[in-house]
């Protein structure tokens, strides 16, 4: 569900200056057609969605692993 949420996120936040870009800059508007600026959108927030998961998954399996749960606790 974060990594869902980070996507979105991430194609709303680049959504905007590319769409932008390509009305006002004159190379973008030469350069970039539809499907590049989907791809560069599809990118963003295919990157953030797997790196929110990675953390996830990591974050999961530092709590659920034997060393922490063999751990002796340090605190006095």
């Amino acid at each position: 569900m974060a990594g869902a949420k980070a996507a979105v996120l991430a194609t709303v936040a680049t959504a905007i200056p590319t769409l932008a870009s390509v009305r006002m800059l004159p190379w973008a508007r030469t350069n970039l057609n539809p499907t590049a600026q989907a791809l560069i959108i599809s990118t963003a927030a295919g990157m953030a969605y797997f790196i929110v998961a990675d953390k996830t998954v990591l974050a999961s399996a530092r709590k659920n692993s034997l060393y922490a749960s063999n751990r002796p606790n340090m605190t006095a």
